[in-house]
């Protein structure tokens, strides 16, 4: 049996949230609903989703709120931002906050549907390789995994980490830790565009 990718639909919209769990759930996602962020953030400890859709404006805590939260503990995972509202202080507040995509009300549930599948992607591309990769060492016998996938392991991570910030160095660097001149060496080192 496949395993189904779980995305998290937070709205304060119930009907929102019904039509976004049957879209996906026929697209073959499983789907976890929350009324408003505080619950999802309450659940984060618990389990994690792989991908998130979240509105802007709920009662209680905002969805940009709550993906700083989850941003901060968890970036790897990626947010869809929702709204109604399509200013261009939301669009701008939602990618500086590390949003995958933003998707404005009222959207196209194929489109929606389209947008998860993409963010589930870039989620696993990197995943995938990783795993691959030990399990290619691991079948010819290879003992130091550690030290053979060190220069590998920080490509993905540069790699995935720079697909996440659309290539923003700067931010890139902040993410994984570092300064900006150790990830200029890195780069250089590691021979990533």
């Amino acid at each position: 049996m496949t395993r189904r990718s779980q995305v998290w639909v937070v709205d304060d919209d119930a009907s929102i949230r019904w039509v976004l769990e049957r879209a996906l759930i026929d697209a073959g996602l499983s789907v976890r609903q929350f009324g408003n962020a505080n619950e999802a953030i309450g659940a984060v400890d618990h389990e994690l989703p792989n991908v998130v859709m979240t509105d802007i404006r709920m009662p209680g805590r905002s969805g940009l709120e709550f993906l700083e939260i989850l941003g901060d503990r968890f970036p790897e995972i990626p947010v869809i931002v929702m709204t109604a509202y399509t200013d261009l202080d939301s669009a701008v507040s939602a990618y500086r906050g590390g949003a995958f995509e933003y998707l404005p009300k009222p959207f196209d549930l194929d489109e929606a549907t389209a947008l998860v599948k993409r963010a589930l992607a870039r989620r696993t591309d990197w995943q995938t390789a990783l795993r691959r990769s030990v399990e290619e060492r691991l079948a010819v016998g290879q003992a130091n995994l550690l030290g053979d996938l060190g220069p590998e392991f920080e490509r993905i991570l540069l790699r995935a980490t720079l697909a996440f910030t659309r290539g923003r160095k700067q931010e890139a660097a902040r993410w994984i830790g570092w300064g900006r001149n150790t990830l200029t060496r890195k780069l250089k080192e590691l021979e990533i565009d």
